[in-house]
């Protein structure tokens, strides 16, 4: 990665994975997911700084990987990837961390993500930090 910042931001998503795997093992989903889609995002932070762009503040950064797509034609399937992935988490950064309603109910997150939820999450964060890992390379 280029500059200190891209580093910072990539050297987080990486630790935030790592704390989403410990804490899958122990059976927190939510918080799994969580860190899944917290991790996901600041590895696309890290390539959009990279590129000279500011990420975004509202955790939306699959809408600046598109903008970043649509002027370029380099590494069209990785970047669109990444947007998929990205599309998919996003909604989890609050999601997971805020009581949900269901109907007159209101939940916390810990009831309303299992396992499978989980490791569709970590799934998709790995596969966001390689492909940005291989942008940098290229």
């Amino acid at each position: 990665m280029g500059s200190k910042e891209a580093i910072t931001y990539l050297e987080t998503a990486e630790e935030q994975l790592k704390d989403a795997e410990l804490v899958f093992e122990g059976g927190s989903y939510a918080l799994c997911v969580f860190l899944s889609a917290s991790a996901a995002e600041n590895a696309a932070s890290a390539l959009i700084t990279k590129l000279g762009l500011v990420p975004s503040k509202k955790h939306r950064n699959s809408l600046i990987v598109k903008m970043i797509l649509d002027e370029s034609d380099e590494n069209q399937p990785s970047m669109r990837e990444i947007i998929q992935s990205l599309k998919s988490l996003e909604p989890h950064i609050t999601r997971a961390r805020y009581p949900i309603r269901r109907g007159v109910q209101l939940l916390p997150p810990s009831k309303l993500y299992a396992r499978k939820d989980a490791e569709l999450a970590l799934s998709s964060a790995r596969r966001v930090l390689a492909l940005v890992k291989d942008l940098e390379k290229s």
